[in-house]
């Protein structure tokens, strides 16, 4: 099970990086489902509609040739894509294609800003990789209420100071009311509501791990997602107090934005025993 100390601090809730330093990046790319369906499930999405789910741009081209030398340096299973004559393109589906983890890469413009350059996200959390091509960080986190206010600065001066090679992980939680791993708005999913019962809600965990090529400069932002029944969660006391008072804490605006606003008060019943 996951480190929930790691997703829900003991505080109210507020936008808070809690990024940690790791050594590598290998083991976060390494496959870890056994069974193969989360490959199998991101081949399918790519090959139903590769221009929703993969993205490039020239900017990014030599971060994707660097990523995929890293993965053949780390011994990783191959999709093709490792051909010399092989295009950025090629290369950035045969990772999408091997990695069980979604792919951003996100490089510096003229004025050192760090834009979203390129990417394969065949799991996506409510986003679509397209609207948020081209972009800056602080323009991606836009239809977060707050959070560029609190934290948009401490982003651009984290990425702009990263150190080539460096590797940091972090944990992003949401609630939703199925399991599936593709979340893409185009999606249709049933909303939260006041009707929430426990058998049918789950946690879905973004792992995000961020790492500064050192040949390109660009940095790469993997994000692998675990779907978690809710019930799994509150056989730990501590994890769902903790849980608890972050849904109960934070703000109408973030409620909304997380989809939580109609089931709110449910939830917190739910995760305090009081239902």
């Amino acid at each position: 099970m996951p480190d929930w100390t790691r997703s829900f601090p003991d505080a109210d809730h507020r936008w808070v990086m809690a990024l940690r330093p790791v050594e590598e990046a290998k083991d976060f790319f390494a496959q870890q489902d056994a069974s193969g369906a989360m490959l199998a499930e991101r081949a399918r999405w790519l090959v139903e509609d590769v221009e929703k789910y993969a993205a490039l741009r020239s900017e990014a081209e030599a971060a994707v040739m660097e990523t995929r030398q890293i993965a053949k340096a780390w011994g990783q299973p191959s999709e093709g894509g490792d051909g010399e004559d092989a295009s950025p393109m090629q290369s950035l589906l045969a990772l999408g294609h091997a990695w069980e983890p979604d792919l951003v890469w996100m490089h510096p413009d003229a004025q050192g800003t760090y834009r979203l350059a390129g990417g394969v996200a065949c799991f996506p959390s409510s986003w679509a990789l397209r609207e948020k091509l081209g972009r800056t960080m602080q323009e991606v986190h836009s239809p977060v209420p707050g959070l560029n206010a609190e934290l948009g600065r401490q982003i651009d001066t984290f990425l702009q100071r990263m150190t080539p090679g460096a590797v940091w992980q972090r944990e992003n939680w949401s609630l939703s009311r199925d399991g599936e791993l593709n979340h893409h708005p185009s999606h249709h999913r049933a909303r939260l509501d006041a009707t929430i019962t426990l058998p049918e809600m789950w946690l879905r965990l973004e792992h995000q791990l961020l790492m500064k090529l050192p040949v390109s400069g660009s940095v790469l932002f993997g994000i692998r997602i675990e779907v978690v029944p809710l019930g799994e969660l509150m056989k730990d006391v501590e994890a769902t107090a903790r849980l608890a008072r972050l849904v109960a804490t934070m703000s109408e605006e973030a409620a909304a934005y997380k989809g939580l606003a109609a089931a709110r008060g449910a939830l917190v019943e739910m995760l305090r025993g009081d239902c």
